[in-house]
């Protein structure tokens, strides 16, 4: 029976071609669209899960509470507290802690010219918590031996141009710090919020200065830490007994108040966007916005549903070309159960011939959707098999929501109705396709609405004034001291070059991807309390190459040796101080921060306030203006880190290369490591954008 059912469905499709084909391909680009955001959401909300223990690996945060009542949330902790939580805690099983050691020259061979390298050190049991893949070496011992490096098949690949990297060397810093590889491990899924390039283990940390620091740290916040938890343990107890750890053995001078978290690794993705995990470049993942996860979703819906209302309105508008056939199926005997059958069959075929095309069209979409999206999606016989299961789920869904009104309609008439031809489909069926063609259009003008608000967050982005200029703006790290030493020698030789129009040096840079200092300023004969402010230091030339204006006041003078002690403060800081005017006031800088405690300076630094410069983006849109501080280049508190140069777009090639010629001259062994600062700042929005043109593209589509 209901193979005959699927003859006459064929049957009729082949005589209606036409018909057939706007329905196929209708559904075809609805499911294909369905299928392709429903990969990416899956992959979303699949993140951290694939490790055997995820439901019970907690990541532990500290949230700090300063005098102000400024609160901060830290991804990391000090070193003795997750030790000691681990060894006297009886909830927790295990713990695996990383810390980033800073960034080195790392070499296969002292001729090669090397890559400048994130360097992480990781508990010795690292892969026995976590189920990264390994293509070689042994997981339980690869981070057992001092002076060994576990690195992944992509940095194999850069080194060696071969994954088969076990017992092979690398240096580290210097020619003679060799680390012999015991593992490659497979390249991090692009769902985990945890990827680096290489790791050695904690055991090869042996030096006196380092377990002198680890042995008594419980203030540095330096180590991302990761719990496994009993099944029965409780969350709230375990981090109560933490907070009361930490209360009692940290340093009495630390005066910020302190609370413990334990963030599930399964929410950390979606839920991290208030917590600073800035200590790392690349060790730790930017986390996802989940409400792009509802607003993807509800995307997808309207596609596949607007593909359905398209083949519902189709098929009503055609019954009078199939009213004879049915009433001659009546009148042979047919009942309607028979004939909505027929009819839903009919969904069925086209819905499973439309399925089948779109699995190719995705299939052909994917590898352009992966480089564009930075995902690694795929679909296959190793796919997950509860995104198989949403397929045919969303394919009977599909073929229902198609099938059943006009099944349910064409076969209430009588046969004598439709033999006349005096078809009257009455107010209740005209009401509800009116109602569909209204909820279509609806739709329409919905996605048209949100279309149009997504193009001007993204204009928005690229047109907003920073402050400053970001463009033709070379920005090189210093990362020796003779470089660092040079410093003028530096900004004097690239001055002369006809490609250059502009040079600086500075701490830190707007769009700053490292850790940006903080410092607590009290002002002299002021009431107010300490404030709290981002630091910087840089030359007279940095507010020209940048083009940031001052207020009022006046810029770093190189002839001063007083300006040694003169500071320029932001707009927003000099309302938190009550400051209208730079008039030489007094401040005092007592204590700073790289990101944990505040630490004290040998003697406070006492510093003047020369100028007020105008407010500049120096972090990302998606934080506001914070108060900020620059002090001229010669002071105690910070060194030039970047020589920054605004040069010419004619021969960018060409500039390049004399300016690495004339650092090689002062440091024939550094890595002349540069990139453009538009570029770095386009890697604030890039998951922004990918997702705001992925919306554009499926809601274009919808359209």
């Amino acid at each position: 029976m209901i193979k005959s059912y699927f003859k006459i469905a064929l049957r009729n499709l082949l005589k209606s071609r036409a018909y057939s084909l706007i329905n196929v391909f209708g559904l075809m680009i609805g499911i294909a669209c369905f299928l392709v955001i429903a990969l990416y959401i899956f992959d979303e909300l699949t993140f951290d899960r694939f490790h055997r223990n995820a439901d019970r690996i907690y990541r532990v945060v500290e949230e700090r509470t300063s005098e102000t009542g400024r609160q901060t949330k830290l991804a990391a902790i000090p070193y003795q507290l997750a030790e000691q939580s681990a060894l006297k805690l009886p909830g927790v099983i295990d713990k695996v802690r990383m810390t980033v050691r800073g960034r080195s020259l790392v070499k296969a061979k002292p001729t090669d010219k090397g890559f400048q390298e994130e360097n992480w050190v990781v508990s010795t049991n690292f892969l026995e918590l976590f189920d990264f893949k390994m293509i070689e070496g042994d997981r339980k011992t690869a981070f057992q031996e001092p002076n060994t490096l576990v690195i992944t098949e992509e940095t194999a690949i850069k080194y060696y141009g071969t994954t088969n990297a076990v017992g092979k060397t690398l240096s580290i810093g210097s020619d003679s710090n060799f680390y012999t590889i015991k593992g490659v491990l497979e390249n991090f899924p692009t769902n985990s919020h945890i990827a680096f390039n290489m790791a050695t283990g904690e055991n090869t940390l042996v030096f006196p200065r380092w377990k002198d620091f680890i042995a008594g740290d419980w203030t540095s916040n330096a180590f991302f830490t990761y719990a496994l938890l009993d099944k029965n343990a409780s969350t709230e107890k375990l981090e109560r007994q933490m907070e009361q750890m930490l209360a009692s053995n940290r340093p009495r001078a630390t005066t910020a108040a302190s609370k413990i978290l334990l963030q599930p690794l399964e929410d950390i993705h979606f839920h991290s966007n208030d917590i600073d995990s800035s200590a790392a470049r690349t060790g730790v993942r930017a986390g996802g916005n989940i409400m792009y996860i509802y607003v993807f979703s509800i995307v997808a819906l309207f596609v596949l549903l607007i593909a359905c209302i398209n083949y519902i309105n189709l098929t009503t508008a055609r019954f009078s070309n199939r009213a004879k056939e049915i009433a001659v199926r009546k009148v042979a005997g047919a009942d309607r159960k028979a004939i909505m059958f027929q009819f839903l069959s009919e969904a069925m075929l086209i819905t499973l011939i439309a399925l089948i095309l779109a699995l190719g069209l995705v299939k052909l979409v994917l590898p352009l959707f992966n480089d564009f999206s930075g995902k690694s999606l795929h679909l296959g016989f190793t796919t997950d098999y509860r995104i198989w299961i949403g397929i045919v789920c969303i394919a009977l869904l599909a073929a229902l929501c198609s099938g059943v009104y006009p099944a349910f309609i064409q076969s209430g008439f009588k046969p004598f109705t439709l033999l006349k031809n005096k078809i009257n489909f009455g107010k209740g069926s005209l009401s509800i396709r009116r109602s569909l063609v209204v909820f279509q259009f609806t739709l329409s003008i919905i996605m048209i609405v949100a279309t149009m608000v997504v193009y001007l967050q993204l204009q928005y982005v690229n047109t907003k004034d920073m402050g400053f200029s970001k463009d033709q703006l070379v920005v090189m790290d210093i990362n020796s001291g003779a470089v660092r030493r040079a410093a003028e020698t530096f900004k004097t030789e690239y001055a002369k070059l006809p490609g250059v129009t502009s040079v600086c040096g500075s701490s830190r840079v707007p769009g700053e991807w490292k850790v940006i200092p903080k410092v607590t300023v009290r002002q002299q004969g002021s009431k107010i309390g300490d404030k709290e402010m981002y630091f910087i230091c840089a030359d007279e030339n940095f507010f020209s190459t940048f083009e940031i204006k001052l207020a009022q006041g006046r810029n770093f003078s190189k002839q001063s040796k007083a300006d040694s002690s003169a500071v320029i403060i932001n707009e927003t800081a000099a309302k938190l101080l009550g400051i209208a005017s730079a008039d030489e006031q007094l401040v005092s800088i007592p204590t700073y921060s790289y990101g944990g405690d505040m630490e004290q300076l040998d003697q406070p630094f006492t510093a003047r306030i020369i100028a007020i410069v105008k407010d500049f983006n120096f972090r990302s849109l998606h934080e506001t203006v914070s108060p900020l501080i620059i002090a001229y280049e010669k002071n105690p508190v910070d060194v030039l880190d970047y020589y920054i140069a605004k040069i010419s777009p004619v021969n960018v090639g060409e500039t390049l290369k004399q300016m690495e010629d004339i650092m090689h001259t002062i440091d024939r062994g550094h890595v002349f490591e540069y990139h453009f600062l538009d570029k770095q700042w386009d890697l604030f929005y890039i998951e922004d954008q990918k997702r705001q043109t992925i919306f554009l593209a499926v809601a274009i589509m919808t359209i």
